[in-house]
């Protein structure tokens, strides 16, 4: 047995809330009865009715029943999303004949960022990681349009007032160059507000001009060098991953 959300979740049908709004609002069934709670159970006899067609648990079993895990390095002008109503490129086309299984992005880059990523179909896992009691940093590299002041790193190291009125958890300054009339900040946060490093420096008064993840829990960018490049974890690579977690709990 395996729950209705988790199964639809790792066969591809969307997120894991997007499955579970789905179910909630009645837009799913098993053998052709409403089912709204997403921890319900499916077994391989049973028919699950979802986005208008029918699924045959016994045919999709196994692949639901296989975690894999893979890093990726996003490049700049691919969209978080595994579809686009407007035609831009998604993980979708970066991923296309690379990887087999039906995976989903934890987290998100915006547009014109690149950077570290994992895609997995594992919800659980997923979940751990991105849950904010947990606080998994991310580490940025942060092109700006001048050179920034030391009055503004220590801001934001004491966490600034962004747009919507939200005021961010304190980042860590790891490292700041000058890059002729630019600075370059390397800076680690654990939060994940939409486009929060963006707004952080537009807040204070700058434009990002380059933006870069190089670090995601216990993973490197060095892992996936290249924009494209993609990696599929092994047993010992997970083994980190699960002791990190562990680790932040």
């Amino acid at each position: 047995m395996i729950k209705l959300q988790t199964f639809l979740q790792k066969i591809g049908e969307g997120s894991r809330r997007e499955i579970g709004n789905l179910i909630i609002s009645g837009k799913v069934k098993v053998n052709g009865e409403i089912i709204r709670e997403p921890w319900f159970k499916v077994v391989e006899e049973d028919v699950i009715e979802i986005n208008n067609k029918k699924i045959h648990v016994k045919d999709k079993i196994e692949e639901a029943e296989n975690y894999v895990y893979y890093l990726i390095h996003k490049p700049v002008g691919y969209l978080s999303a595994l579809k686009d109503d407007r035609g831009r490129k998604t993980i979708t086309d970066l991923i296309k004949n690379k990887i087999k299984e039906k995976v989903f992005h934890v987290g998100r880059l915006d547009y014109n960022t690149s950077g570290l990523m994992l895609l997995t179909n594992d919800g659980d896992l997923a979940n751990l990681l991105l849950h904010p009691k947990r606080k998994i940093y991310k580490t940025y590299k942060v092109l700006i349009n001048k050179h920034i002041k030391e009055k503004d790193l220590k801001i934001l190291e004491n966490g600034i007032l962004i747009e919507g009125g939200y005021k961010t958890q304190p980042a860590t300054i790891e490292k700041v160059q000058k890059k002729g009339k630019y600075s370059e900040i390397t800076l680690s946060i654990h939060e994940g507000k939409k486009r929060q490093i963006r707004l952080m420096f537009k807040a204070l008064g700058y434009n990002v001009i380059k933006l870069k993840r190089i670090k995601f829990g216990p993973w490197n960018i060095s892992e996936v060098k290249n924009p494209g490049d993609i990696k599929k974890l092994n047993s010992e690579d997970i083994k980190k991953l699960k002791d990190y977690l562990k680790s932040r709990s």
